[in-house]
């Protein structure tokens, strides 16, 4: 039977949803293709509309220096700019409506510098209040995000994961993955891939070359619901080792869906993209 609007909208406003930051050419407009049907079309629908919040949790990467940038510097704390990288994406969470709530996850050296940085301690009249919990990560990104995930145990709802390194963040692309989650139960940022992709073997002689046609970037947002979330980590165990966790979800059986990224909101993984990022910057 399908719901009507009104009490599509009395659904969605009781949604809450968690989002999980993990620090550590044109794309296709996805957006355009959100078709919904029945009751379950009308409560994403009412969903979207309502705005129902999002409770972030964010996770820093437990490594330092990986990656070949900031070998004696942990990437989330190097200075870009006026502040630390981390600062961007916290700044950027404490500011955006559909976030109420984030937990930051730092490898355990660097907990004392984070928590000086959301008090406003290291940079005088920023402070970050939506970061309700400070907690120290594993020795991966799946055991941190796994923390994370524990440490939102009081909500239920969506959540969304983004790296921390990633300072150069986008409201559009925030919302169409909070509200991919609202209408599929699932969404992840991604850009179609530009450059021609080779599988080589160890050797580096080329064995393959890949059809560039469906092929993806994926970035983050990664937005799920949480409930689907835990199970998938509870099923994964520790016996298996993923990049993320859309590919968790999917060796769990789960049919993702990508929406639309953006080219700019890069990782920051090499030292020369921390010139590329603060010229990104500084034009918006």
């Amino acid at each position: 039977m399908a719901a009507s609007v009104a009490e599509a909208v009395e659904i969605a406003k009781k949604d809450k949803a968690a989002v999980i930051l993990a620090c550590g050419g044109s794309g296709r407009r996805f957006s355009d293709a959100l078709e919904t049907g029945g009751a379950a079309g009308a409560v994403a629908a009412a969903r979207v509309e309502a705005g129902a919040s999002v409770a972030a949790g964010i996770t820093a990467e437990a490594g330092v220096g990986e990656a070949g940038v900031g070998e004696a510097e942990a990437k989330q704390f190097l200075m870009l700019g006026d502040r630390p990288v981390l600062a961007y994406s916290l700044a950027f969470l404490e500011n955006y409506p559909r976030v109420d709530e984030v937990v930051l996850v730092l490898p355990e050296q660097h907990l004392e510098r984070g928590e000086a940085l959301i008090r406003g301690q290291w940079l005088p009249g920023l402070r970050f209040p939506k970061v309700k919990t400070v907690l120290a990560g594993g020795a991966s990104r799946q055991e941190s995000v796994s923390k994370g995930l524990a440490a939102l145990a009081h909500r239920q709802g969506p959540v969304l994961i983004h790296d921390g390194v990633r300072p150069c963040t986008y409201r559009e692309v925030f919302d169409r993955v909070i509200d991919g989650v609202l209408t599929w139960g699932n969404a992840v940022a991604a850009i179609p891939v530009r450059d021609t992709i080779k599988r080589a073997d160890q050797a580096g002689i080329v064995r393959e070359t890949l059809e560039r046609q469906g092929l993806w970037q994926i970035q983050t947002p990664q937005g799920f619901m949480l409930h689907e979330l835990r199970q998938a980590y509870r099923q994964a165990g520790e016996g298996l080792a993923v990049t993320d966790d859309a590919a968790l979800m999917e060796a769990c059986g789960c049919k993702i869906h990508l929406v639309e990224g953006h080219p700019a909101n890069i990782k920051l993984t090499y030292p020369e993209d921390l010139l590329l990022l603060e010229a990104l910057l500084s034009r918006a």
